[in-house]
């Protein structure tokens, strides 16, 4: 047998090195635990992921702009978007009060719904899902309505949100029930996360839980005010309801029949909020001109929440986004957990993921002019 050369042997070992560097981001070994207390799974995660930061790539595959174009609309006010089965990306108006949608390559369809007080018409929608069927579900929050259209735009029906108070942030299952927060008042304030049925029908109670505020004097905590519950939840992939206390790192997981099943805990020292800080957060209550300079009747923790919102993909995955921001400011970053309830990675990304549907991120971002655009990302996993 013939002998390979030295110079062949380096050139096979580089090679090699090259290999397992372009195979993925470096792993550590999970130094959580996974154990049954009560009947209830608890997956208990160290403060450090599985995988370095590069544990996934980003290619941009797509840009819908509304400036310039020939159609008649310009995107006003876009806080949401949804992707279809056929992954049409239909765009959420606020402002106009209608959706856009787009065609997988980006071509524009048509929009549908109108601004108005008619029976079909919406005022203020801020919120749109994906629900079955092929349906968009629509929460108009003047009118406080629920709205079911069909793919291409037709008005289906509509449902009354008025007892339930304060609705916040409807997610809805695979089987058209919803999944929202409400709050309670009384001699106590609390807020409830709560199943319904696809007509709104209450189905079971997920969590209720209570309100920090003091009275005498007036006292409210600025991050339950902003977001008007102190809760944090989603719908995975297979209809788990997940949720989250603003108090602690500490997911939930309920099956879809409302029994407590898991538990993932993140260890998690959290962000410092500096008085400066505090001060920028109160602009957003009373603007730049009117900030009290004791900021009196606001109770502002140490630290940040531990997390902002979830959002979850078609592969079982979950997405905190925290308060931690990168050096810069400019990104946000996303503790990612898998189907187990496993710290796997922290990515950062700029702008809020709307969807995550096919291997593909659709984000809402913000041109060079301040011109609102879609974005669509190619997502690769190096994990």
């Amino acid at each position: 047998m013939r002998k390979k050369s030295p110079f062949m042997i380096i050139v096979f070992y580089i090679s090699a090195i090259l290999f397992l560097v372009s195979c993925g981001a470096q792993k550590t070994k999970w130094m959580g635990s996974i154990e049954e207390v009560d009947g209830i799974i608890v997956v208990r995660n160290p403060s450090e992921p599985m995988y370095a930061e590069d544990a996934f790539i980003l290619e941009e595959d797509l840009t819908i702009e509304s400036k310039d174009r020939d159609d008649e609309f310009i995107f006003h006010y876009t806080p949401n978007l949804v992707v279809d089965d056929e992954e049409n990306i239909h765009v959420l108006d606020t402002r106009a009060a209608c959706i856009h949608v787009f065609g997988k390559n980006g071509e524009f369809i048509h929009s549908y719904g109108e601004k108005g007080q008619g029976p079909k018409e919406m005022e203020y929608p801020l919120d749109i899902r994906a629900a079955p069927q092929g349906e968009l579900m629509v929460l108009d929050i003047n009118r406080a309505r629920l709205n079911f259209f069909s793919q291409n735009g037709k008005h289906l029906r509509a449902f009354s949100t008025n007892q339930l108070v304060s609705m916040r942030r409807p997610v809805i299952d695979s089987k058209g029930h919803v999944i929202t927060g409400t709050v309670i008042m009384g001699d106590e304030i609390k807020t409830t996360l709560i199943k319904y049925t696809p007509d709104l029908s209450p189905v079971s109670t997920i969590t209720t839980q209570d309100v920090e505020t003091s009275l005498d004097p007036v006292v409210q905590d600025y991050f339950e005010v902003r977001r008007g519950t102190n809760l944090v939840w989603d719908v995975t992939c297979n209809d788990d309801i997940i949720w989250g206390n603003l108090n602690k790192y500490e997911i939930i997981v309920h099956n879809p029949e409302g029994k407590l099943i898991k538990k993932i805990i993140r260890e998690y020292d959290g962000v410092e909020i500096t008085k400066n800080e505090q001060m920028e957060l109160a602009k957003y209550f009373f603007g730049d001109n009117s900030v009290p300079s004791d900021l009196n009747g606001w109770k502002f923790p140490k630290t940040y929440p531990p997390f902002v919102r979830f959002t979850c993909d078609g592969e079982g995955r979950i997405f905190v986004q925290t308060y931690d921001k990168t050096e810069d400011g400019e990104r946000d970053y996303y503790d990612v957990f898998d189907a187990e309830g496993k710290y796997m990675a922290r990515i950062s990304l700029k702008y809020r993921p709307q969807a995550w549907k096919n291997n593909r991120l659709y984000t809402m971002e913000e041109d060079e002019d301040g011109y609102q655009v879609v974005k669509r990302y190619k997502v690769t996993w190096n994990i």
